[in-house]
């Protein structure tokens, strides 16, 4: 793969911001995906407010948006604790049971919340209906029903309109009626960023990127310190292969949010763009800031496999790093068994890595051409009955690569079976006719179904393969064709034919014995 040279932020530029002054301040801060900034800022105004349900509640949405369920449960539970008739921590604690598929505890929870707030104002109303659209199970029926209650105490809340766009969007892939709601939102809040944010990404899941960039553009200029329209608009321009214009967007984004979380995503986002160098330094530098954030060590292991150059046992130090520090079964998605298992394999370690991709076939079953990397070991293991079972299991699949059916061959020749050796290098032929190995192993095959020559079965392969192979082709085979060929013409008495045949062979090995005894010959010598 051809890498585009990419600039490396080495240094995170340090961005100096005391802690937020309001509630307003530190949900800003999550909202901008400054984790670690809000939680200073949250833990700052409770010293002084300590008793604020209303502060618990966003503290623990920082750590819940940043997928640190277990503490924003911490959280919740002490605003519901220490201030029991605020309802919002019970909004909390009710969409973290939801989040982990207890729907009975959440609906409870979100009873008591609404029971609490008793119709006072929206909030309540809409960060429950918030909790059913945005979590992987929804309830859009009963969203739509709070948001539509919601609508009745707020009007004009902008946040009401933002929520039913993204109801509108999950619920039925309705763009124009979600947009609709973005720019209710938009007009109800010129200086919403979050509106044409939104409005940003449903045009980006429209693969209309041109008008996704430039409500990202709006955004930034609405407030130039919103650091996710930057994120945004790095991945646009990565993926157009606008590299220095996606480097220069998310260095903004990382002048703007510069915590650990923000430098992992980095590398992760470095990843995703398949710019590995560039992901592995970015993860090394995210390291020293937090050693224990188990998916820098995925980038890693990922990184360096498909690195050029590789470093494979850097990548399975670094596989292994992951699975002894994960602490959670949910993290470990079937690719960390599958890049740990050619890691092994790479590393020689074949036998364990056939077990981590027999995990990896487990946990994704559908990922049918992960049989040629199981094929692929039990060759280098010399199991040739097993690896000729996987192989058929791909191409039964129709999905087999010119590699698969090249170890087929090997494998029914190394196994003697040599009339389906000849069928599977028919297939290889088939598939790239004018791919030299194809005629070589069919040429070998057939020697061996014709150990004494009375038919020459062979002859028009390796023609084939002369006439095909490039001079970079393996020495090796080169000599064994060129020898066939001119033993061939010294069988046909064509004596100046097979001159010039091992004449190859002796340019190719000076010291070769065939060549030399038969240049040496008087029938040789007759020849120019």
């Amino acid at each position: 793969m051809k890498i585009a040279k990419y600039f490396f932020i080495s240094s995170f530029i340090a961005v100096t911001s005391l802690s937020a002054q309001t509630l307003t301040d530190a949900i800003k801060q999550t909202t901008n995906e400054q984790f670690e900034r809000a939680d200073a800022s949250f833990k700052n105004l409770l010293s002084s407010q300590a008793s604020n349900g209303e502060i618990y509640f966003y503290y623990g949405e920082n750590f819940f948006k940043d997928g640190n369920i277990e503490m924003a449960k911490t959280i919740f539970q002490k605003g519901a604790d220490v201030n029991a008739t605020h309802p919002l921590p019970y909004v909390g604690l009710g969409k973290v049971d939801w989040h982990q598929g207890k729907s009975t505890e959440a609906k409870a929870n979100f009873y008591k919340a609404t029971t609490l707030a008793a119709g006072k104002n929206a909030t309540t109303l809409i960060k429950i209906a918030e909790t059913y659209i945005s979590e992987e199970t929804k309830d859009f029926a009963e969203a739509n029903k709070l948001l539509d209650l919601a609508q009745k105490l707020e009007p004009k809340n902008p946040e009401i309109f933002l929520l039913k766009g993204d109801a509108a969007l999950e619920q039925s892939n309705d763009g124009s009626k979600a947009i609709s709601f973005y720019e209710e939102a938009a007009k109800l809040d010129p200086k919403s960023v979050t509106a044409i944010l939104r409005i940003g990404k449903l045009w980006n899941r429209s693969k209309n990127y041109t008008a996704a960039l430039e409500s990202y553009k709006k955004a930034s200029l609405i407030d130039s310190s919103f650091a996710p329209a930057y994120r945004e608009m790095a991945e646009i321009y990565f993926r157009a292969g606008q590299y220095n214009n996606a480097v220069a967007k998310y260095k903004r984004f990382l002048e703007i949010n510069n915590d650990c979380g923000a430098r992992a995503r980095y590398a992760g986002f470095l990843l995703e763009a398949k710019h590995y160098t560039e992901s592995i330094e970015a993860a090394k530098e995210a390291l020293k800031c937090d050693s224990n954030n188990v998916y820098l060590y995925r980038y890693l292991s990922y990184s360096f496999y498909d690195a050029i150059p590789p470093d494979y046992k850097a990548g399975l130090a670094s596989s292994n790093s992951f699975f002894a520090k994960v602490n959670d079964e949910s993290k470990i998605i079937p690719q960390d068994h599958e890049y740990k298992a050619k890691l092994l394999s790479k590393n020689g370690q074949d036998s364990l890595a056939l077990l981590s991709f027999t995990k990896a076939m487990e946990l994704q079953p559908d990922k049918i051409e992960l049989n040629g990397d199981i094929a692929a070991i039990y060759m280098k293991m010399r199991k040739y009955p097993e690896a000729i079972t996987f192989f058929d299991k791909k191409i039964a699949a129709n999905i087999a690569t010119i590699n698969d059916y090249f170890g087929l061959v090997r494998a029914y020749y190394f196994s003697k079976d040599f009339v389906k050796a000849d069928s599977a290098t028919s297939q290889m032929i088939r598939l790239q006719p004018d791919l030299a190995l194809g005629y070589l192993w069919k040429a070998k095959v057939n020697v061996q179904q014709d150990l004494q020559n009375k038919n020459w079965l062979a002859k028009p392969f390796y023609e084939q393969y002369l006439t095909k192979a490039k001079p970079e082709e393996n020495k090796k085979d080169l000599i064994e064709a060129n020898t066939y060929m001119g033993v061939y013409l010294l069988n046909m008495k064509d004596f100046c034919a097979a001159k010039i045949q091992f004449k190859k062979v002796q340019d190719l090995d000076p010291a070769n014995l065939n060549a030399k005894k038969f240049l040496d010959s008087p029938e040789s010598k007759k020849c120019p």
